[in-house]
């Protein structure tokens, strides 16, 4: 069975490339580099969402392919963890960020996903659209006082977080991608998803972990650097 798409790691790749790009000027902006105005617009936010998606959706369509989601899950949730305390030595704060998100997801995906690939390809799709968009007006709209319920996207007032991508809604992104990645294997023979493309396209992709956890320390310093 095949495994890999070149055409899903050009993707991450192109979604790695526009994240380093977009926490470059985070750290810009951090140390007075640039106005505040040239991150936070309309561009630049949709910009961040397309990042995060991207992630979020090929890391479900990687689940259908991956011989263990358990371990694969535990092994981004430590790097989640290594992100936070090294965003908190740089006086950063990161709780449930986006590598949480996802190893957490498939930890679950692990115990869950025999069931729920056994569903219609559009039910667990247009199902999982719709859980996203309620579940996020749900968590929106709630209140709490337990801190401790963010991760499943209940925060108590005055929560923050750099980077916050909380089982509630995105899990069920998450599950879209699973659905995405359904369909590749359905229809592994697609001239698309066999056509080889260059390694430079295709090798960041592949190794996307160790870049996410890697990239933002060297951005940061050389953000210092031009700052100094």
């Amino acid at each position: 069975m095949r495994r890999r798409f070149d055409v899903l790691d050009a993707w991450r790749t192109l979604a790695i490339v526009l994240m380093a790009f977009y926490h470059f000027l985070y750290d810009l902006y951090i140390f007075g580099a640039i106005a505040a105005s040239w991150l936070f617009s309309a561009p630049m936010n949709i910009l961040e969402r397309f990042i995060c998606c991207s992630f979020i959706l090929l890391a479900g369509a990687s689940a259908r392919f991956s011989r263990s989601n358990l371990r694969h899950g535990l092994t981004v949730l430590v790097a989640g963890l290594a992100v936070e305390i090294g965003a908190a030595v740089a006086g950063q704060t990161i709780r449930w960020g986006v590598l949480m998100l996802l190893g957490s997801s498939m930890v679950i995906w692990h115990f869950a996903g025999n069931c729920l690939q056994k569903l219609p390809r559009w039910a667990l799709s247009l199902g999982s659209l719709a859980l996203f968009f309620l579940s996020r007006a749900w968590t929106e709209a709630a209140a709490v006082s337990a801190g401790w319920l963010y991760p499943f996207g209940f925060t108590a007032p005055g929560f923050y977080s750099a980077d916050y991508f909380p089982l509630l809604p995105w899990f069920f992104l998450f599950l879209v991608g699973t659905a995405l990645g359904g369909w590749c294997l359905e229809h592994r023979e697609n001239r698309i998803l066999t056509a080889p493309l260059p390694g430079a396209l295709t090798w960041p992709g592949r190794h996307s972990l160790i870049i996410y956890v890697l990239h933002q320390p060297v951005l940061y310093g050389i953000s210092y650097l031009i700052r100094g």
